[in-house]
């Protein structure tokens, strides 16, 4: 009677701790989601910033190509400065790269402090992906910090911004071995090991006991 009761309770003993340990899982599951879900969100607002900075260095290479011909035009004409050149030109709608340049850059400059807010107000604990946010959250101060946008500071911009996405890329790959990781280094979950390894040698102990 006694061996009957003792399985028993071996039994419903382990059964409790198997479905916590299931339940630990999918809860360490279910925050680590979140937190790539939270970096996901992230990276999309990097892939705006991305765009607002293609275009002002288009503008740049614009602005570039447009003072070479205005420089070659002037020189054929003979125009003494520039104000020559324009005078000459009245009939054209001139657009300000200056002006462009700033509304770009106000923008953009938007983007990167809603980012820079949400990741200061994060809670994103596995070590992976807080590397990452700190690579994005230096990008974005190195952005926001910058007073004058320049071809220099554009290939600096996208040097950075290469690297997080190459980081990023590899988070998505080594996910499966990153969420392990934090199952096996659980401390909730490790106490659990614990009980049911004792559960088994109990049960093991007391067959072999014939108890």
């Amino acid at each position: 009677m006694f061996n009957v009761l003792w399985n028993i309770l071996l039994g419903i003993v382990g059964g409790i701790i198997s479905s916590v340990i299931v339940s630990r899982v999918f809860f360490i599951q279910g925050e680590y989601q979140q937190q790539t879900k939270f970096v996901d969100g992230i990276i999309r607002k990097l892939a705006t910033i991305r765009a607002y900075l293609s275009v002002c260095k288009s503008v740049f290479e614009v602005s570039y190509d447009e003072d070479i011909r205005i420089e070659k035009e002037m020189k054929d004409k003979g125009y003494r400065c520039e104000m020559e050149y324009y005078a000459a030109h009245k009939d054209k709608n001139w657009i300000s790269f200056k002006d462009l340049l700033d509304k770009f850059k106000s923008t953009l400059l938007k983007v990167v402090e809603t980012a820079e807010d949400e990741i200061a107000n994060s809670n994103v604990t596995d070590k992976y992906l807080a590397e990452i946010l700190c690579d994005i959250s230096n990008y974005l101060h190195d952005i926001s910090s910058t007073k004058e946008l320049n071809f220099s500071a554009l290939n600096r911009f996208e040097k950075s911004e290469r690297l997080i996405f190459e980081k990023y890329d590899k988070s998505k790959r080594i996910s499966g071995k990153q969420l392990l990781k934090l199952v096996v280094k659980d401390k909730v979950m490790i106490v659990l090991y614990i009980l049911l390894c004792l559960i088994i040698a109990a049960t093991v102990f007391s067959f072999a006991l014939g108890i």
